[in-house]
């Protein structure tokens, strides 16, 4: 209120002066008492709807912050989470690699077994099939030797000679000389 005293002081000065400023007094105190009821409703309406439309927003915005931190927070551990995920399937791989590993090896050992064993069941038939074509080859020879043996004592005897007992005593020394040969 004193303020308004010295602007009216003022005003009512400038009015009586001769260059004044160009104030009209009457029209400043309107314009003054104007102001202060424009500023009692605006202090007891307007203000608090304004602070309550400011504490809202600041609510929402503190809320928003809040929400952000937590989608924050959120998306951290969901980036962990993730991270032990991938080394957990990492380490799943590598132990899959592994087992897949070991076990083509033993595949691998069971083929070559297989085949080894194959191998010498092949040898020992070829074995069996010689000793046979061994045994068939010296029994034609065998009997070769016999007939060659007769033939040629007798061209030495000239005189034909019982072929039965002579086959007989030469197959009896051709077995003697393959039993003492063998032994």
């Amino acid at each position: 209120m004193q303020f308004a005293m010295h602007a009216l002081v003022f005003a009512q000065e400038s009015e009586g002066s001769s260059g004044g400023l160009g104030i009209n007094g009457a029209f400043f105190i309107s314009q003054l008492v104007s102001f202060g009821i424009v500023f009692l409703i605006l202090w007891r309406w307007g203000f608090p709807a304004l602070l309550k439309i400011m504490d809202k927003r600041q609510a929402i915005i503190r809320e928003g912050i809040e929400n952000a931190e937590k989608a924050k927070k959120d998306l951290a551990e969901a980036n962990s989470r993730s991270e032990q995920i991938l080394l957990e399937a990492r380490r799943q791989a590598a132990d899959t690699i592994e087992r897949a590993s070991k076990n083509a090896q033993q595949e691998a050992n069971r083929i070559i077994e297989e085949a080894q064993a194959r191998a010498e069941q092949v040898g020992q038939q070829q074995v069996a099939r010689i000793q046979q074509e061994a045994n068939r080859a010296r029994n034609e020879l065998s009997r070769q030797v016999i007939n060659l043996s007769i033939e040629a004592a007798s061209k030495v005897v000239s005189k034909s000679v019982d072929t039965t007992d002579n086959r007989r005593l030469v197959e009896e020394f051709i077995v003697a000389t393959d039993q003492t040969r063998n032994n």
